[in-house]
């Protein structure tokens, strides 16, 4: 059996990394940093004795997703976690539009592709599962990182589209939404290691062992989900802008 991940190397996609290798999986991880690949294969190796295959991806660019395309169309994947993003805590008019771009390149478009392209393959195939990270971001719009939660909320809203549109297919979908997750999300997004609470195995484990297709890991998480629903829309706004002030460096 065989999980590729992309962002494989740290954070969320790591803790994925770890759940699959518990489960039997040999591994193919995807990231942009060598040595953070590096790195994870020789501590997943060591620790489960499976197969751990990495890939150098700039997943925004589209010769790198082809490039990973081919790589892959050697293997037969049982499962694709569909997990590089990243954020940016910054009121829109005072963040850089590149940054912006490249929220939307890898969180949208790169998210998009990716799916497109495995759920294909795997239709075709009969089998297979997709676990789509996206975040609880994705739920309510978010001023202070307003572009960071559109994307979630494109995420949140296509995932949600395709479950409908595959229900009588054989491949297992599935989104994902947690909360705050510690990771090296707050070091692109520029706002405090401290504020992210939860552990990215525990998200990965909630996850994989569910049989949801919406999973929204952790208590607190489905608690904000909840309210985000019964509290008129402009309070509950003025509360995440606030929340996001206070992520800030």
């Amino acid at each position: 059996m065989i999980a590729l991940i992309t962002g494989g190397a740290t954070g969320i996609g790591y803790g994925f990394a770890r759940v699959f290798s518990d489960l039997g999986y040999d591994l193919i991880l995807t990231s942009r940093n060598l040595n953070n690949l590096v790195n994870a294969k020789r501590e997943l190796e060591h620790k489960y004795h499976n197969k751990v295959m990495i890939f150098v991806a700039d997943l925004t660019k589209e010769a790198d997703r082809k490039s990973l395309f081919n790589y892959t169309s050697n293997y037969s994947l049982d499962a694709f976690v569909n997990n590089a993003g990243r954020g940016l805590s910054k009121d829109f008019l005072e963040a850089d539009f590149k940054d912006e771009e490249e929220i939307i390149n890898l969180n949208v478009i790169a998210f998009q592709a990716l799916l497109k392209h495995y759920l294909k393959i795997m239709v075709t195939n009969k089998s297979g599962r997709i676990i789509n990270v996206s975040s609880l971001a994705g739920f309510f719009a978010g001023p202070g990182s307003a572009t960071y939660y559109a994307s979630k909320a494109y995420n949140n809203s296509l995932v949600n589209a395709i479950i409908k549109e595959n229900k009588e297919k054989a491949v297992f979908i599935q989104l994902v939404c947690p909360g705050a997750t510690k990771s090296n999300f707050h070091l692109l997004a520029k706002t405090k290691e401290k504020s992210y609470k939860y552990d990215p195995y525990f998200v990965a484990y909630k996850a994989v062992s569910s049989k949801k297709e919406l999973v929204i890991p952790g208590f607190k998480s489905k608690l904000i989900y909840f309210f985000s629903k019964i509290i008129p829309r402009k309070i509950f706004v003025r509360l995440v802008y606030k929340r996001q002030l206070g992520l800030r460096l």
